[in-house]
């Protein structure tokens, strides 16, 4: 059977390479301006502050990346293997704080110790306050990938052992670490390339992280080209990480699989009420404070316009639909690419992926730069006819979506390639041999048996749009307000009570697809 018939080979190879090109033009263009900085700015920034910049993003990752690694495989080995009552309830619970923006969990925890300053001594700013409120907001993807390898890798193997006298301490580090470690590996990266890429929390905190100085840069010191130096220093950190933990994965692929559905099998009954202290004190911590101080305070705000929540509601719900939308068709489309093409052009989808491993702030550079340049170029040749177009893409909501596509392509990208692996290329060649061709059988065939996939991709990326800060933040059309702007406009101002309110429709927005998603793959797996 051929797949690669002329017509069929050029429509989705171009298809691939545009797609990939529109991804990584941004990525090329940030390395090509750091070349040519203002050599004046880019001393000051190199002598006075590019050392602590450096040092203060290495110090949140690594502590970071330990403390989310202790809270999340605690709790997913405690929720996997101690039988606690409600479990289920609790297991949901834990993957909340997703839903919850970082920078609304920053603004709750420095609220509240400011009010309590004068009892004992609290203090959330600064790299410890932000160290753990980074911890509370991501240690729900250790604490969902790791429950989901203890769940399906090796439990007959931990129940074997168990039988046969290993320790509580033994069947964790000798088993339950071991046989999990690729999963955990991918989740501690992910956690990693978060931390590089927050800019809502440490801005607010008062640590001058890498992104805080790209910040800086661009608007402070007023230089792009020494902004994105910094954004190229920041990107190879991430792609670092990256590169890093897929050599750590080679050849430590999860050999033991159980088919089917999840394990819920117990080995420890004892010590119960230990365990689900520990879970709920995590739960308080990541969820009901937050939750609790943005609904106290989101009651209490009386003095906000209405119409500009309103607003900033509409913009946020249409850009997250957008986004979404776009970006999960363009998946789509690489996705039946690469199953096509196979490894003849594997680089191509591998190119695709890297913009998740820049921040969005490093994305809003590579963004602003060729689309300013496209503009005044536009603008010229208007302007021979007697016109002025203006800024004709960078005024419209358009430059967003291109920066969400840079930034979320990966995220849509994943779910849709992991439900392509189910379906066997039996069913393709068998079409094919029907008389399918490549674009009946990408509609008919696939995209029907895919449909939990598309889903899936869907809510990740919608969630990721409503909570992005950064890129919104630099790339928004003049007076485009959403959720996240208007969060951070009122922080920025010290008015914490009236930020209660926009943050809060952001994390019920977000908990309504994350719901969705949660009890979807339940369902799957039931």
């Amino acid at each position: 059977m051929n797949f690669f018939s002329n017509k069929n080979l050029n429509y989705w190879l171009i298809t691939s390479l545009c797609i990939s090109s529109l991804i990584l033009i941004p990525i090329c263009v940030i390395f090509y301006n750091s070349l040519y900085v203002d050599n004046a700015v880019w001393a000051h920034i190199y002598e006075n502050l590019f050392f602590n910049y450096t040092l203060n993003s290495l110090i949140l990752a690594f502590a970071v990346s330990l403390l989310s690694f202790a809270l999340g495989v605690s709790a997913a080995w405690t929720i996997s293997f101690y039988q606690i009552p409600y479990k289920k309830i609790l297991s949901l619970l834990l993957i909340l704080p997703i839903a919850i923006p970082p920078y609304a969990v920053a603004y709750s925890y420095v609220d509240i110790s400011d009010y309590f300053n004068n009892f004992f001594y609290l203090n959330f700013r600064g790299k410890m306050g932000a160290i753990f409120i980074l911890s509370m907001t991501l240690y729900p993807y250790v604490y969902l990938i790791s429950r989901y390898s203890f769940l399906k890798n090796a439990h007959k193997i931990m129940e074997a052992a168990a039988n046969l006298g290993a320790t509580r301490i033994e069947l964790f580090f000798k088993f339950a670490l071991p046989l999990s470690r690729p999963a955990i590996a991918a989740s501690m990266a992910l956690v990693i390339m978060e931390t590089l890429a927050d800019f809502g929390v440490v801005h607010f905190l008062g640590v001058d992280s890498l992104s805080v100085g790209i910040y800086k840069a661009w608007f402070g010191l007023e230089d792009i080209n020494s902004s994105a130096r910094l954004a190229s220093i920041l990107f190879l950190f991430t792609l670092f990480i990256v590169t890093f933990e897929k050599l750590l994965r080679r050849n430590e692929t999860e050999k033991y699989v159980a088919y089917g559905s999840f394990y819920k099998s117990v080995l420890f009954k004892e010590n119960r009420m230990r365990a689900l202290f520990f879970i709920l004190t995590l739960c308080m911590l990541a969820l009901f404070v937050p939750i609790a101080w943005l609904f106290v305070n989101a009651l209490s705000a009386d003095n906000y316009k209405s119409s500009d929540i309103l607003s900033a509601l509409f913009n946020t719900i249409k850009l997250g639909l957008i986004g979404a939308f776009l970006i999960v068709i363009l998946a789509l489309l690489l996705a039946f690419a690469k199953r096509l093409f196979k490894k003849t052009i594997s680089i191509i989808f591998n190119i695709a992926k890297i913009g998740y491993a820049a921040p969005g702030i490093v994305i809003a550079i590579g963004i602003i730069i060729p689309v300013l340049y496209i503009d005044k170029k536009i603008n010229n040749f208007v302007s021979i006819f007697g016109y002025e177009s203006g800024l004709l893409i960078s005024s419209t909501i358009i430059i967003l979506l291109l920066a969400y596509l840079v930034r979320f392509f990966s995220v849509a990208f994943n779910p849709l390639e992991a439900a392509y692996e189910k379906i066997s290329s039996k069913i393709d060649f068998v079409s094919l041999n029907l008389g399918a061709s490549n674009n009946r059988l990408f509609f008919q065939v696939h995209i029907p048996m895919l449909s939990m996939g598309i889903l899936i991709a869907f809510l990740l990326v919608f969630i990721d749009i409503l909570k992005e800060l950064p890129a919104t933040l630099i790339l928004r059309p003049f007076n485009f307000n959403t959720l996240s702007i208007l969060t951070f406009e009122y922080a920025s101002s010290e008015q914490l009570v009236m930020a209660a309110t926009p943050a809060l429709l952001i994390t019920f927005l977000a908990t309504l697809p994350l719901l969705l998603i949660h009890f979807s793959v339940n369902k799957l797996n039931s």
